[in-house]
């Protein structure tokens, strides 16, 4: 999982982040606080022109590259990857912060996620943070995660993490070939009680989601519950009709079609929800 930069620079090489700093005009130091090295990377993004035109300056091979990262969650390890998918030295988003480890700090993802490239050919991670808290709030306590640490920005980053490992077992497979399907379509209104709470504004769609997880029989249904808990498929709300209620649909994601490759866990990926974790 990658991690952000502010607070944890020192843990990369420093000649490895020399390409990122003069690519953002910063220059990070031990004597600045997270919170200061947060806003100064935060501010010279927002000061670019834009990731696509930054993108478009690549290379084809480093486009797929930086592609590639980015349906792996944002970090690869080289000798678990493709050897295609290894021009990264030029790539200013992406740090080798140990040697023969890639990532996309989480700085980055951030300000990717309000790209609307990324949010219209569904990218989880982009897609993570235009759900309510609620909704966001009712999925993690679903997959099992105790998170009452930090704010929105997160949870964000907890659920995309924790969709990482559930989507693994999958191998970028699922029983389900559309790119989006309307929600009504797999349950109709007034059908199933467990989503009528959701389409009636009772209850959260993840909470229905976990609740019918416990009482459906059909295995195609159970099969889609899991896509869902997983991030292979998530929430959308489609734009309001005058007069008609709120529709939705479940939109399948980039990450969620790509079989994930890294077998490395590092231990400080299981210990992230600690006090000093690398988020």
């Amino acid at each position: 999982m990658p991690f952000s930069i502010s607070g944890n620079f020192k843990i990369c090489e420093r000649t490895n982040l020399r390409n990122f700093e003069k690519h953002l005009g910063i220059i990070l130091s031990e004597n600045q606080t997270q919170l200061q090295q947060h806003l100064m990377i935060r501010r010279a993004l927002q000061n670019l022109s834009g990731s696509v035109s930054v993108l478009s300056g690549l290379s084809r091979q480093e486009l797929l590259s930086f592609i590639f990262i980015l349906t792996q969650f944002g970090d690869i390890i080289r000798s678990e990857t493709p050897p295609e998918y290894l021009q990264l030295e030029s790539i200013p988003y992406v740090i080798e912060w140990a040697k023969g480890h890639y990532m996309i700090p989480m700085e980055i993802l951030e300000h990717l996620a309000h790209e609307r490239i990324f949010k219209d050919q569904g990218y989880l991670f982009a897609l993570i943070p235009a759900l309510s808290i609620k909704e966001k709030k009712s999925w993690i306590r679903w997959i099992g995660v105790d998170f009452e640490k930090g704010g929105d920005r997160d949870l964000n980053f907890e659920i995309y993490s924790q969709c990482r490992v559930l989507q693994k077992p999958f191998l970028g497979k699922s029983l389900v070939q559309e790119s989006e399907i309307r929600l009504e379509q797999i349950w109709p209104k007034g059908k199933n009680e467990y989503i009528d709470w959701f389409y009636k504004g009772l209850s959260t769609f993840y909470y229905s989601m976990e609740e019918m997880s416990r009482k459906e029989k059909d295995p195609f249904l159970l099969h889609v519950i899991e896509l869902i808990k997983s991030g292979k498929f998530i929430l959308k709300r489609l734009p309001d009709t005058y007069g008609k209620e709120s529709s939705y649909s479940l939109v399948g994601t980039v990450e969620g079609n790509t079989p994930q490759l890294r077998e490395t866990i590092f231990q400080w990926e299981v210990e992230r929800l600690r006090k000093d974790s690398l988020f």
